[in-house]
């Protein structure tokens, strides 16, 4: 078997018998010199460890670079075999395959609750996935919850410029009154540039809806840090989780990402400090976890994706877990990132 993993952190994975054999370390996918090497790599061991896939599996997402990849050497290794077996293609919905790793991970039989929080991944529902909570097994994975969906005016162009996704979540948790709001992002917004990207959300231009929980981090930290642009991915939620206040236990009232949102606005209108506010966003998103496990009615609790690279995060909601009576997985061989991603997959695929 292969797996092609995703695009922003590019890895595979060749598997045979009760081996899996995991590349990394490759980069985004999108930028030619690592799809180049990735290629080359794939290809370099399949030859070396002798593995002939008779599966190869991929992300659900059509437009990533290694679903391409694994679509293009199933129709040449096809091609190339004629009369023997066709090789099978399975794809695998990015947000299932995070789970999947972490189950294979810790070597889990039997049903789990999972959060796959992390910045982007294709739904089956055309929406971006990101924030999303799945009971089941890795055979049957079902989707039992999931952030509130907010628009990302832009696209991608959100990532690099998380006011939009500040200006997005302000919409929708206040209408267009949210101009009025005496914060300092809201204050620095160009009021032409927010002309446009209203449009864009009214009329659904170049807007999906994500329920990712990378870009509510990034909506929240435009607001509370005042910042408009980020010169990499995450760099806003690596700041917040840096100047969390420690010995804060207070968390703002449960009810979805944009209760969380409107809360926050008022202590940045209150000027409370930012860490105290940092602070409790963390807190909240660990309970919110924790009343959606209440809610699943398992007691095994797997947490995976990037979102959970977050250390002050992961460890408020493995401790707010555990104190109410869950068993919580984490990662330890295989990481929580998209480079666990083929593992995942292979995972998927085999059942």
């Amino acid at each position: 078997m292969l797996a092609c993993g995703a695009d922003m952190k590019g890895a595979f994975v060749l598997a045979k018998g009760s081996s899996a054999y995991l590349f990394d370390g490759f980069g985004d996918l999108s930028e030619l010199d690592n799809f180049t090497r990735y290629e080359k790599a794939v290809k370099g061991a399949v030859k070396r460890l002798k593995i002939r896939p008779a599966v190869v599996a991929c992300d659900l997402h059509p437009g990533y670079f290694s679903t391409r990849f694994a679509e293009d050497f199933l129709r040449v290794t096809n091609d190339e075999r004629r009369m023997t077996k066709s090789v099978i293609l399975r794809r695998a919905q990015h947000h299932g395959a995070h789970v999947a790793s972490a189950i294979v991970d810790n070597k889990i039989t039997g049903e789990v609750f999972a959060a796959a929080f992390d910045g982007t991944g294709y739904g089956p529902d055309g929406n971006i996935w990101g924030g999303e909570f799945f009971k089941g097994n890795i055979r049957n994975l079902r989707r039992a919850a999931h952030l509130d969906y907010i628009p990302m005016p832009g696209g991608e162009a959100c990532i690099r410029e998380p006011w939009r996704m500040a200006a997005s979540y302000l919409y929708a948790a206040c209408g267009r009154d949210f101009l009025r709001l005496k914060i300092g992002i809201v204050k620095g917004i160009n009021r032409r540039r927010w002309a446009v990207l209203k449009e864009m959300i009214d009329k659904r231009v170049n807007s999906p809806l994500t329920s990712s929980a990378g870009r509510l981090f990034d909506a929240v930290g435009s607001i509370v840090l005042n910042r408009k642009e980020a010169k990499f991915e995450a760099e806003l939620p690596i700041e917040l989780e840096r100047i969390a206040a420690k010995g804060v236990d207070a968390s703002y009232s449960p009810g979805g990402s944009l209760k969380i949102v409107k809360q926050i606005v008022r202590d940045v209108e209150k000027k409370v400090d930012a860490s105290i506010i940092s602070a409790k966003f963390h807190n909240s998103i660990a309970r919110m976890i924790l009343d959606a496990a209440r809610i699943s009615k398992l007691k095994r609790v797997v947490l995976s994706g990037g979102v959970f690279q977050n250390r002050y995060l992961k460890d408020r909601t493995v401790k707010l877990l555990s104190a109410n009576g869950f068993k919580v997985y984490t990662h330890s061989s295989v990481e929580t990132n998209d480079s666990g991603i083929p593992i995942g997959q292979i995972a998927i695929a085999n059942e």
